[in-house]
């Protein structure tokens, strides 16, 4: 499987299918150019920098206080399969939406965490999560401190670090993060705008 960072909390994972989570790239100076095709788009909530996804012509899976031409909506707790990937849809903690939520996706054998914005009292334990994208640019999400003790709380194989530098609000510094989450003994992976890894 095959995770790129398309900036801010934008992911592409791709595999026998390609999957958009968060998609931002109107009016976003720091979005690269994306040509990808995706099989379907995750959106966690309304706000724009998460739901730039009117632009593909995919089926999107998304709460229901959000619009698109083709979506299926799901409720937090509720599990789904679509196109044979299965979905949960979590609970996130972030007062300036009226639905916030996040998706846990089995995907070829792995299972991604993706918050969406959440403070770490969204963060709650959950089973075997091999990828954990965790936003740490405080403000309108978990800071760094709070992004490290939410690792402790999902204890990932691997933690990914989003939602920082995008605005001026949430600057922060990836780095700071892989250090002290790495002192817990976690490992953390930086990914730059465009970077690509297996896992």
């Amino acid at each position: 499987m095959k995770i790129r960072y398309l900036n801010h909390s934008c992911f592409e994972i791709k595999n026998r299918k390609i999957i958009l989570i968060d998609p931002y790239f109107s009016g976003n100076s720091l979005a690269p150019k994306y040509q990808g095709k995706p099989d379907l788009i995750f959106v966690t909530h309304e706000h724009f920098d998460h739901a730039d996804a009117e632009r593909f012509d995919t089926t999107v899976v998304c709460p229901s206080t959000c619009r698109f031409r083709k979506s299926i909506t799901m409720k937090i707790g509720e599990r789904k399969t679509i196109e044979g990937i299965e979905v949960e849809m979590i609970a996130s903690s972030h007062h300036q939406s009226k639905y916030p939520t996040g998706f846990v996706i089995e995907f070829d054998g792995k299972r991604v965490y993706h918050p969406g914005d959440t403070y770490l009292d969204g963060i709650k334990p959950l089973d075997r999560i091999d990828v954990f994208f965790v936003p740490i640019g405080g403000h309108f999400t978990m800071d760094i401190n709070e992004a490290v003790e939410a690792v402790k709380i999902v204890k990932p194989k691997l933690a990914i670090p989003m939602h920082y530098n995008t605005f001026p609000q949430i600057k922060a510094d990836p780095e700071e993060f892989k250090t002290k989450a790495e002192k817990e003994r976690f490992k953390v992976k930086v990914l730059k705008i465009g970077e690509e890894i297996e896992v």
